[in-house]
């Protein structure tokens, strides 16, 4: 139990059963393009059992889990497109830093140097510098799980939190995508369906924002719990 308190999975389970349940209702518009707010609120209430709520939230968690890997490309995407950046360290930044202490050569001295440049020199000595920021993260989240589990649990909950939003983000805009389809297979014209379809374009687009900060909010947090732990294993 201690190792599983300090695993992604029980963040994890829980992402993926919310960000799942827009796919639910996109499965659910699809075959039942009539559907309204009205008649939602209805179905749910007369589906309210355990058993009930125990399989959907069983079919949202499998459909929240097999996506993730489209919903990192979606999410890449829409950081290309409305120009985002989730790293709080750029992968250009840490390379500078790197050239700039190999010029430093014999004159480097640690207590002179500024905190990115300190936190680059750690991760050289401690972990190493990869060619891809992925496996830096996973090198320095290896580390802390040594040397700093309390920075890497709250590491955890950011990135879980990160994929439930992202999920929610690109399953809001397949929602939406299926009202706006919906408008024309369904006559006559409902302007409640094309309120709700902005309203999920709307929901799609913050949830994005959302899973930004907290992509970040992850990125800061590894590299600070490092730093600290880093720092002390030095004086130690």
């Amino acid at each position: 139990m201690e190792l599983f308190k300090f695993a992604l999975g029980p963040y994890e389970l829980f992402a993926s059963i919310i960000g799942g349940l827009p796919l639910l209702l996109a499965i659910w518009l699809i075959y039942s393009p009539t559907l309204d707010s009205q008649d939602l609120i209805e179905i749910i209430q007369e589906n309210s059992s355990i058993q009930t709520v125990f399989t959907f939230s069983f079919l949202s968690y499998l459909l929240g889990g097999l996506i993730q890997g489209m919903t990192w490309k979606f999410f890449l995407k829409l950081c290309e497109i409305f120009n985002q950046d989730f790293h709080y360290l750029k992968e250009s930044t840490i390379y500078q830093r790197s050239q700039y202490l190999d010029e430093l050569g014999d004159a480097l001295d640690p207590k002179k140097l500024e905190f990115e440049d300190k936190l680059v020199l750690l991760l050289r000595e401690k972990v190493g510098i990869p060619k891809k920021m992925n496996w830096l993260y996973s090198r320095v989240a290896s580390y802390l799980k040594e040397n700093n589990r309390p920075s890497i649990v709250t590491a955890d909950l950011y990135q879980a939190t990160h994929i439930m939003y992202r999920n929610l983000s690109f399953g809001f805009l397949i929602v939406g995508s299926i009202l706006l389809l919906n408008l024309f297979r369904v006559q006559p014209f409902s302007l409640e369906r094309l309120a709700l379809f902005l309203a999920f374009v709307l929901l799609s687009y913050v949830a994005f924002l959302r899973s930004t900060s907290f992509k970040k909010w992850h990125s800061r947090e590894v590299l600070y719990g490092f730093y600290f732990a880093a720092e002390k294993d030095r004086q130690n």
